[in-house]
């Protein structure tokens, strides 16, 4: 069993609890995080309708949640531990209980009672995140499966899964730095899932320039979701 700092569990939110849905301002404060740790993805999801795009957003804030974990401990056990909170949180929502007292757990919960997220494809997010924590190498981390699941919310069918595969590593390396290659062409992404994947038009200017700047961004994001180029 682990001994854990009660800092920790303090900051995780251990305890279920009955609070009410997120007001609009905790809804706002969330979506404001989501656009300061992920622009990119902020953006494209602009596009989407506005029950899908708080869909998202509550998706993209537990992706960042996950990610963080590797700059917010300084021990594998730790993170561990709050990969196992997350875990257990949303088994949880599942199984139709509280969510727990922490403001991402509350927009999700929100979105699994609507039918938009479903629990099952998320732990493959904690399993992925996990996993790239573990082995220190964030090229494991579930690019391709956090797009594919974005995409779901937009679509329940297209026949552009195998793109999505292949472009989420690449678009993930460039805007890490980690490559100048600009990966793999594909056809026009469809048009109803534009708005969870028109960011990775984004790999030309990271594989030339880096990031671009906010306006660049916007043009960009706004010609894939017009044409399906990315």
């Amino acid at each position: 069993m682990y001994l854990v700092d009660k800092r920790v569990i303090r900051h995780m939110g251990s305890m279920p609890n009955t609070t009410n849905p997120l007001s609009k301002t905790q809804w706002a404060a969330i979506d404001k995080r989501v656009r300061k740790v992920d622009e990119d993805r902020w953006i494209s999801s602009r596009y989407a309708p506005s029950a899908q795009r708080r869909a998202l957003t509550a998706l993209y804030a537990l992706a960042y949640e996950l990610a963080r974990v590797r700059l917010a401990v300084s021990e594998e056990t730790l993170g561990l531990i709050r990969f196992q909170w997350w875990r257990e949180a949303l088994t949880e929502l599942e199984e139709g209980k509280p969510a727990r007292e922490h403001d991402v757990c509350l927009a999700l919960a929100e979105e699994v009672a609507a039918g938009r997220l479903k629990p099952g494809a998320m732990q493959r997010l904690v399993d992925g995140y996990e996993a790239a924590f573990v082995a220190q190498d964030r090229s494991q981390e579930p690019e391709a499966w956090l797009a594919l699941i974005a995409a779901s919310l937009l679509a329940s069918h297209h026949d552009w899964a195998e793109e999505i595969r292949d472009v989420a590593p690449a678009y993930a390396a460039l805007r890490r730095s980690e490559t100048k290659a600009f990966g793999p062409h594909v056809k026009p992404v469809p048009k109803s899932i534009r708005p969870a994947v028109a960011h990775y038009r984004l790999r030309k200017h990271y594989s030339e320039k880096g990031e671009p700047d906010a306006v660049t961004k916007r043009l960009s994001i706004l010609k894939a979701i017009r044409t399906g180029q990315v």
